[in-house]
């Protein structure tokens, strides 16, 4: 892991770049043969906090300050200054909230991993919002983390993504994470407007939760059409349920949730 130097330079307004000597990252135990040191099994991470609130900034600094192998190296309430202190001190771990005054956390995520593809990126949010955390993830962050969570819980989710790990609050849909984990994994996702507009239908109707009877009325079909059509929907878009139609059916934008 790298090692910040940390060198002087002119404080701007809202940024803050620790200079002080870091805390020690090794117990007293860890000079004496045969006790390991149970902290030294986690890496020591560089972190860079940017977000638009100074009270929160304030109170993730204090609860990283508990942790010996997490150092805040610097702190940015915009994205702007928050991309200029990423790239002079190159952290291991940027914190970065969702809303941000000149651009949003997405964005800023996209601009430093475009600079420095070797950070890790841990977005803050107040909101369990799909869309954002979707928007999130294709940006490249590693890991969606809500604000309401205990500290605990955001300690954890910086071991996790150090770890090379996916860390998302509990909060937040299986779905997406099945949906981003297929992706890593390398499965193919159907290709998309491969539907007809029939067939668009047919998954809207069953999206919304109609019985295979009320499709039939409103399609001017007999059910046992609509059953052979929905059994070739499901192959068509390699779905294997209702649950799955109703997932593709929200990222295609076919319905709504």
């Amino acid at each position: 892991m790298k090692t910040n130097p940390l060198k002087n330079h002119a404080v701007k307004p809202e940024v803050i770049d620790y200079h002080s000597a870091p805390v020690s990252l090794k117990s007293d135990c860890k000079a004496h043969k045969g006790l390991p040191d149970e902290s030294d099994k986690k890496m020591n991470v560089d972190v860079l906090l940017v977000d638009d609130q100074p009270m929160l900034r304030n109170g993730l600094r204090r609860a990283m300050e508990q942790q010996p192998r997490l150092t805040v190296v610097g702190e940015a309430s915009t994205g702007e200054l928050g991309l200029e202190l990423a790239l002079e001190l190159e952290p291991d771990l940027v914190v970065v909230g969702v809303h941000l005054p000149d651009m949003d956390g997405i964005e800023a995520t996209r601009r430093i991993l475009s600079a420095l593809p070797g950070t890790k990126i841990l977005i803050f949010s107040r909101e369990a919002a799909g869309a954002a955390v979707g928007k999130a993830l294709q940006a490249g962050a590693h890991g969606f983390i809500l604000k309401r969570r205990p500290v605990a819980d955001l300690i954890r989710a910086i071991d996790e993504v150090m770890a090379g790990k996916l860390c998302l609050s509990p909060e937040l849909s299986a779905a997406i994470v099945e949906d981003y984990q297929s992706k890593l994994v390398g499965k193919l996702e159907p290709p998309k407007s491969i539907l007809l507009p029939r067939e668009k239908q047919l998954l809207r109707l069953i999206s919304e939760g109609r019985r295979n009877k009320e499709i039939a009325t409103e399609l001017k079909l007999s059910p046992n059409s609509i059953e052979t059509y929905r059994a070739r929907l499901m192959k068509k878009i390699l779905c294997r349920g209702t649950a799955e139609l109703v997932r593709y059916a929200i990222r295609e934008g076919i319905v709504v949730p």
